[in-house]
């Protein structure tokens, strides 16, 4: 081949190629473009459990098995990463364990904020939000974003493994364990609560 024919087969590389690369660097565009956003991730930090598991939530039937039973103590991550610890401190607890993915619990976490909203938090009580059963795959994931979206106020802790509500029985979801101001089982509750039955039940919880 004369070297003018090689500058042509050259030439024609050269295009090609670059044509190549804007096609490239288009569709790397389009994909990124088109992608839904990464979700945040999850807040980090061990889970730690002291002192004995109660027993599965047992329904109408519950009261008479957990009741009196001392709650295991816990700690576990924030929203923030910060080790949160369920303690002693002269108040009682009211625990509200919730799965981002569950439709019983999006609808209760909004009633409960709006309770908090318009009568406040009795005094004497500390009321968490403990988000377990976490799944990337399905809906409302980042749990942590839920909340957010939802105003949540008070405290929230990340039960990344589940260790949490395997500890407190949890069959089902939304799961409500009060604890009085010795973390003594006061009652246990599952599913939709009304919403004049939570008020109830936080007053009666100051009052113990």
């Amino acid at each position: 081949m004369t070297m003018q024919g090689n500058k042509l087969v050259n030439k024609n590389f050269i295009i090609g190629g670059g044509i190549l690369l804007v096609i490239g660097l288009a569709v790397a565009i389009g994909v990124t473009l088109s992608s839904e956003p990464v979700a945040a991730p999850l807040p980090e930090g061990e889970t730690t459990i002291n002192g004995e598991n109660l027993p599965q939530y047992a329904g109408e039937n519950d009261d008479s098995i957990a009741v009196g039973l001392p709650g295991p103590l816990f700690s576990g991550p924030n929203q923030d990463s910060e080790i949160v610890s369920l303690e002693k401190n002269g108040n009682a607890k009211a625990l509200l364990f919730l799965a981002h993915w569950c439709p019983h619990c999006q609808r209760e976490l909004p009633v409960v904020q709006e309770i908090i909203d318009t009568i406040g938090v009795p005094d004497g009580i500390d009321v968490i939000a403990i988000a377990t059963s976490i799944d990337r795959g399905r809906d409302n994931y980042p749990p942590q974003d839920w909340l957010f979206r939802e105003g949540w106020s008070e405290t929230q802790i990340y039960d990344l493994d589940k260790d949490i509500s395997r500890a407190y029985g949890l069959t089902s979801f939304p799961y409500w364990v009060f604890l009085d101001k010795d973390l003594n089982v006061i009652a246990r509750r599952a599913g939709n609560l009304p919403e004049d039955y939570i008020g109830q039940l936080l007053i009666q919880l100051a009052n113990q």
